[in-house]
C-alpha cells in the first residue's frame, strides 16, 4: 500500500523528473511507480499510474481468469455427475440407506421435501416441538403450500397443551395445510410423493434415520399413515380450543393403558404428555367412578363398560382427502 513518504517521493519525481534511487521508499518502488533511468542507474524516473497498474494487475487478472475457467470446468463436471447420480437413483439405488448424523439427516430430508412435486405426508409424535424447529420448518412448509404441494400432517392430541406448536399448526392450516390429531401414534414418519420415506432407526432418532425407497415398503408406510389419518380429529384454522372429542380420546387411551397394567410413565410416553398430566386424568377418572385404589379403578372401569366405543367420532374416508405437510 502507498505510504505518505512514498506519495511525496512520487510527487517529487513527477515534478523534477527523477529522484535518487537510494532514497526511494519500498512502498513506491514495489508498485512499479518508479523505475531506473535508462542513462543513469542511480536515479529513478516516474512511471504513469496506468502503465504501472497494467504491469502489476496483468498477472493477477490472468490468474483470476484461469481460476474462473477452472471453476467453470468444475461446475460442468459436477453437473454431469449430478445427472448421473439422479439417473442412478431412479433405478439402481439401494432400497434403503442409513443416514447418520443430525446435519446429514436434516440436509437429506430438506432436499427431498424441497423436491416434492405433488404431496408431503408427515407424522410427528409427542406433545411439543422445539420452537427453533418450528421456526425452521414453518417457512419451508408455507413455501410448499404456495407451490400447490398438498400437505397432511398428523400430531398427537397432546400438542394442544403446547401453545407454540398450536400456533404453528394454525398458521399452516390457514395456508391450506391439512392437520389432524390422534391419541396414540407410531413414530416419526415423512413421505415425499409416495416415492421416498424417512423413519427413525431407534427411539432416539436425532442422530440416525433410514431413507426408504422400496416401493412396497413406502406403500405400506403410506397405508399406515392413511389408517391413522382416517381416525384423526381435524384441526380447523379458526379453532381456538381443543375439541371435546380430543379430551375423550385421551381419557379412553389412558383407560386402555391402565387396564393393560402400564405405569403412569409408560402411559405418558405413549400419549406424548407429561406424567403429571396422566396423574391428573387418572385422578379425575377415579373421582368420577368413586375409586379409592388402582385395583378398584380397573374393576369399576370394567363394570361400567368404559372400554366400549362410547366416544363416537365421525368417520373419515382417507381415500377422499388430499395429502400434505
Amino acid at each position: 500500500m502507498l505510504c505518505e513518504v512514498g506519495l511525496l517521493q512520487y510527487r517529487e519525481a513527477v515534478s523534477v523528473g527523477s529522484i535518487a534511487a537510494d532514497s526511494a521508499t519500498p512502498c513506491i518502488t514495489a508498485l512499479g511507480l518508479l523505475e531506473p533511468a535508462a542513462d543513469d542507474a542511480g536515479h529513478l524516473i516516474p512511471v504513469p499510474p496506468s502503465v504501472a497498474a497494467g504491469r502489476a494487475l496483468a498477472p493477477i487478472e490472468k490468474e483470476v481468469a484461469a481460476r474462473r475457467q477452472h471453476l467453470l470446468h468444475l461446475t460442468e463436471s459436477f453437473q454431469t455427475a449430478e445427472e448421473i447420480f439422479a439417473s442412478a437413483r431412479k433405478g439402481e439405488l439401494p432400497s434403503s440407506t442409513v443416514l447418520r448424523g443430525g446435519e446429514l439427516i436434516a440436509r437429506t430430508i430438506d432436499a427431498s421435501v424441497a423436491a416434492c412435486r405433488s404431496e408431503l405426508l408427515t407424522a410427528q409424535p409427542g406433545g411439543r416441538r422445539p420452537p427453533e424447529i418450528l421456526e425452521s420448518v414453518a417457512q419451508r412448509n408455507l413455501n410448499l403450500l404456495a407451490r400447490g404441494i398438498r400437505q397432511r400432517t398428523l400430531y398427537q392430541h397432546s400438542v394442544w397443551s403446547h401453545p407454540p406448536t398450536v400456533e404453528y399448526i394454525r398458521k399452516v392450516a390457514e395456508a391450506g395445510g391439512e392437520i389432524r390429531t390422534v391419541d396414540e401414534m407410531f413414530d416419526r414418519l415423512i413421505i415425499c410423493d409416495r416415492e421416498v420415506a424417512y423413519i427413525p432407526t431407534k427411539p432416539d432418532y436425532s442422530d440416525e434415520a433410514l431413507e426408504v425407497r422400496d416401493p412396497a415398503i413406502v406403500w405400506f408406510l403410506t397405508n399406515l399413515f392413511e389408517y391413522a389419518w382416517a381416525r384423526g380429529t381435524p384441526v380447523e384454522p379458526n379453532m381456538k380450543n381443543r375439541p371435546r372429542v380430543v379430551v375423550s380420546e385421551i381419557e379412553q387411551s389412558i383407560i386402555r393403558f391402565l387396564v393393560a397394567g402400564h405405569t403412569e410413565e409408560k402411559v405418558a410416553r405413549g400419549l406424548g404428555i407429561s406424567r403429571r398430566t396422566v396423574a391428573e386424568y387418572i385422578s379425575r377418572i377415579s373421582r368420577q367412578l368413586g375409586s379409592v385404589s388402582r385395583a378398584q379403578l380397573g374393576y369399576l372401569i370394567a363394570i361400567h363398560g368404559l372400554l366400549s366405543d362410547q366416544v363416537v367420532v365421525a368417520p373419515h374416508d382417507a381415500a377422499n382427502h388430499d395429502v400434505t405437510e
